[in-house]
C-alpha cells in the first residue's frame, strides 16, 4: 500500500521504451508461436488515472508505429475512435499500441460493451468496433445489416463454468439445453450430486447472451433467470458461479477469452461439451460445438481514405492476424511467414502497482470469522443502475488492503451504541429475500428482507440473520439510518433484538418488526413524532418552521429531547445526520448564498463540541459524519476534520466521492476503477468493474 495526499493526486506511469523488432515465428498457428517483443511496464507510485504527468525525458521523440511501412500512417490525432465488447479490451489496447507506438496503458480502451458499442457506432460516437455478435435484437435496433460493414477477425467460444467442487466435468449439448430451459433442476439428473441447479443467465443485449441464444438455444426459451443483481456483468457472473453462498450448485456461461485471460479464478472450472474441452485448437478447428466469431465493424458510409476504413482493412491482414494471436485470441489465419507488430507492455486489468492482493488462506466468496484479520473496512467494487435503484456492492479488506471477500455485499453500515461499542452490518447479495406481509392501518404491504451479516469490526465473530431493520427514528435524520443500542433482526420468521456484540437482548417472538424500536413513550407524543429529527434511537432534535422577510419558510433546530419528550439540552443548531457514533453532526438547513453554511458537533447530551463557519476561502455547503471523522463539503474542495472540527486534510474536487465507515470511495463515470481510501489518503483497494 502507498500513501498519497489527495491534493497532489496525479498519474505517473514510468515505462521503458523498447525498439521494435521483427520476430522469427514457428509454423504452428497457436499463440505460443506468435510472440511479441514487449517492454516491461515499470511500477507507478501514483494511485489514480487523473492528471497524468509523463517523466521528463529529453529530447522528446514522437512515438512511431511498430509496423513496417503501414499503408496508412496513424497518429494520435487521426486515430479512429474504437469501441467494443468487454472481452476485446486487450485487443483494442494492443492494436493501438502497435499502430501508434505508445504503451498499451496509454490507449483509451473504455468500452460501451457489446450492445452499447453498436449503438455508439450508429450514432457516430464511435468510428470502428472490435466487437462480438450483439444478437438479432441489437442488430435490428441499429439497422446493422443495412448500415454497417462487418468482417470477422477472430474466433471465440461460449463456455460453461461451474464451481470447482462440482463433480460434473462434462455435459452434452442436450443436457445444457435442458438445464437452461428449466427442465433439469437438479444436478442428479445429469449424473451429479443431489443439489438444486442454479442456472445463471446474462442480461439481454450482452455478447455472451447473444451467443447463448444463437449457438445453444436457437428457437428455444430460456428458463426464468435467477434474480441476483451481481450477475448483470461478466465478472459478476463468474463470482456467482464461484458461489459465495457456499454451495457448488451454480452454472453459468461466458466467452472463453474472458474466462481464461481476463477474469478467471481458482474457484471455477470450465466444462467440456460433448467430451470436447474448449481450447485454442478446438475453437480454431470448430471441434468444440459452441464457436462464433468476433468482428471489425464500420459504417458502410466510411470514405475509402478514412482512418476507420484503413484500420478495418488492416485488421484483415496476416500481420494483424498475428497480432491477434499474440494476444491469445483465436486468430482466423495467423501466418508465421509474416511479421508480428510489437506491443509495448503486457495486458493487465489494473494500473501498475494497484493489483488486488488477497489475504492468505481464505476463500474470498465465503466470509469466515478469524482473529488475525486486523481492522476491517468495506471497499467499493461494483455500482449498478437499474430501473428502480442504483445498488452498490462492497467487499471486505483489512487495513493493509488485503482482500478478505470479493464485492458481494450491499448497504454496509457501521453501527455504534451509546457506549461506543461498534459492529458492522451488511446485506448479502447472493441470497434470495424472505417476504413478509405486514398491515399498517388499512394498507397491506409485502416487504422483502434480505439476509444480513452482523460482525465484529475485526472479523473475530460473525452472526447471520434472515433480515434486519436498522433504526430510522420517526422523522429520521438526513441519512436514513441512525444508531441505537440494539438492532432489530429476523431469524426463522420471528423478530427479536441483538446488541452490538450480536447478543440477544429481546427474544425472537414477534411476527412483525412494527413498534420494535418504540414499545412505549414516544408513540403518543405527536409533537415529537411530527416535529423532530432522530439523532439516535433515544435522542431527537425538535425543530420549528420560521418565515423570513421574503415569505420563505425555513426550518430551525431547537431542543434536544429524549424519547419521552423531556428536554436534554437547548439551542441545538442545524439538522442532524445519521450514523455519527458517540457524537452527532449538524449543519444549517439552508445555505446562505452570500455567507455559506456552518457545521456543528455535539455530544449525545447536547454539549457543543465545536463549530466551523464558512470563510471567504471556504464556502461550506454541508457536512456528514464519517465514522470517527467529519466530512465537510465546500464549493471547491472537500475537507476532513476530527470531531473537534480541526482540519486534518483538504482534498481536491473529483467527479464523485462516496463515504462510508471510516473510508472514502473515489470513482468517476469514465473509468472502470473504484478506489477505496482511508481518510489519511492511504489507498486500500482498487477494484476493476467490467460494467
Amino acid at each position: 500500500m502507498k500513501k498519497i495526499h489527495f491534493t497532489l493526486l496525479a498519474l505517473l506511469f514510468c515505462f521503458v521504451m523498447l525498439v521494435a523488432c521483427k520476430n522469427d515465428l514457428d509454423t504452428s498457428p497457436s499463440p505460443s508461436s506468435i510472440e511479441t517483443e514487449q517492454s516491461t511496464q515499470s511500477p507507478s507510485p501514483i494511485e489514480t488515472e487523473q492528471d497524468t504527468q509523463p517523466p521528463d525525458v529529453s529530447p522528446v521523440e514522437e512515438p512511431t508505429s511498430t509496423i513496417e511501412n503501414p499503408r496508412y500512417q496513424f497518429t494520435q490525432d487521426n486515430y479512429p475512435r474504437i469501441d467494443g465488447s468487454t472481452a476485446t479490451i486487450p485487443l483494442i489496447e494492443a492494436v493501438g499500441s502497435a499502430l501508434l507506438g505508445i504503451p498499451r496503458w496509454e490507449i483509451d480502451a473504455n468500452v460501451s460493451k457489446t450492445s452499447g458499442a453498436y449503438v455508439e457506432l450508429a450514432f457516430n460516437r464511435a468510428d470502428i468496433l472490435l466487437v462480438y455478435d450483439g444478437g438479432e435484437q441489437t442488430r435490428e435496433r441499429v439497422n446493422a445489416d443495412e448500415l454497417f460493414e462487418t468482417v470477422p477477425i477472430g474466433k471465440d467460444a461460449l463456455v460453461f463454468i461451474v464451481n470447482k467442487d462440482n463433480p460434473i466435468n462434462n455435459l452434452t449439448t442436450e443436457q445444457v439445453r435442458l438445464i437452461f430451459s428449466g427442465f433439469y433442476t437438479n444436478w442428479s439428473e445429469v449424473g451429479g450430486s443431489n443439489e438444486p441447479i442454479r442456472a445463471y443467465q446474462r442480461g439481454i443485449g450482452s455478447g455472451s447472451q447473444a451467443l447463448m441464444d444463437k449457438l445453444v438455444m436457437p428457437g428455444l426459451n430460456m428458463g426464468d433467470p435467477i434474480k441476483i443483481p451481481t450477475i448483470e456483468d461478466m465478472g459478476g457472473l463468474i463470482a456467482a458461479v464461484a458461489d459465495f453462498s457456499g454451495s457448488p450448485s451454480a452454472i453459468g456461461y461466458n466467452v472463453y477469452f474472458y474466462v481464461t485471460e481476463m477474469r478467471g479464478n481458482d474457484y471455477i472450472k470450465i466444462l467440456s461439451i460433448d467430451d470436447v474441452m474448449p481450447s485454442y485448437d478446438t475453437i480454431l478447428s470448430g471441434e468444440y460445438p459452441f464457436v462464433s466469431e468476433f468482428y471489425s465493424v464500420i459504417r458502410k458510409s466510411e470514405p475509402d481514405d478514412s482512418p476507420a476504413r484503413a484500420l478495418h482493412e488492416w485488421l484483415q491482414t496476416a500481420e494483424a492476424q498475428n497480432l491477434i494471436a499474440s494476444e491469445n485470441y483465436v486468430a482466423l489465419r495467423a501466418n508465421p511467414n509474416e511479421s508480428t507488430p510489437t506491443v509495448i507492455g503486457d495486458f493487465s486489468l489494473y494500473p501498475p502497482g494497484e493489483e488486488p492482493e488477497y489475504f492468505p488462506g481464505i476463500d474470498p466468496y465465503i466470509f469466515t470469522a478469524r482473529s488475525d484479520y486486523g481492522q476491517l473496512y468495506f471497499y467499493l467494487g461494483l455500482h449498478r443502475i437499474d430501473e428502480y435503484s442504483s445498488p452498490e456492492f462492497y467487499g471486505l479488506c483489512n487495513e493493509e488492503g488485503k482482500i478478505i471477500t470479493e464485492p458481494i455485499y450491499t448497504v454496509p453500515l457501521l453501527l455504534t451504541d451509546s457506549m461506543g461499542n461498534q459492529s458492522y452490518l451488511c446485506y448479502r447479495s447472493d441470497k434470495e429475500p424472505t417476504v413478509q406481509v405486514e398491515t399498517w392501518d388499512t394498507w397491506t404491504y409485502a416487504y422483502s428482507y434480505y439476509p444480513v451479516l452482523l460482525f465484529a469490526t475485526d472479523g473475530s465473530w460473525i452472526k447471520e440473520f434472515d433480515g434486519a431493520s436498522p433504526c430510522t427514528g420517526f422523522r429520521g435524520a438526513i441519512d436514513a439510518y441512525i444508531n441505537n443500542d440494539s438492532l432489530a433482526v429476523m431469524l426463522n420468521g420471528k423478530w427479536g433484538m441483538v446488541n452490538m456484540m450480536g447478543e440477544t437482548v429481546a427474544p425472537f417472538e414477534l411476527d412483525s418488526k412494527d413498534g420494535i424500536y418504540n414499545p412505549e413513550g414516544l408513540s403518543g407524543n405527536n409533537d415529537i413524532i411530527n416535529y423532530s429529527l432522530a439523532v439516535t434511537g433515544d435522542r431527537y432534535i425538535a425543530y420549528m418552521i420560521l418565515t423570513d422577510d421574503y415569505g420563505l419558510e425555513h426550518v430551525s433546530g431547537t431542543d434536544l429531547l429524549d424519547r419521552s419528550g423531556n428536554i436534554i439540552a437547548k439551542n441545538i443548531k442545524g439538522r442532524p445526520y445519521g450514523m455519527p457514533g458517540v457524537y452527532f453532526v449538524t449543519s444549517e438547513w439552508f445555505v446562505d448564498e452570500d455567507k455559506g453554511n456552518s457545521v456543528y458537533t455535539y455530544t449525545l447530551d447536547g454539549d457543543l463540541i465545536a463549530s466551523l463557519e464558512s470563510t471567504d476561502d471556504m464556502f461550506i455547503t454541508h457536512a456528514v459524519p464519517l465514522g470517527d471523522y467529519v466530512w465537510i463539503f465546500t464549493d471547491n474542495r472537500n475537507i476532513l476534520c476530527d470531531r473537534e472540527l480541526n482540519i486534518l486534510i483538504e482534498y481536491p474536487e473529483f467527479d464523485y466521492y462516496g463515504y462510508g465507515a471510516n473510508v472514502l470511495y473515489l470513482y468517476d463515470w469514465d473509468s472502470p476503477y473504484y478506489r477505496t481510501y482511508l481518510p489519511d489518503g492511504t489507498r486500500l483497494v482498487t477494484w476493476y468493474d467490467s460494467d
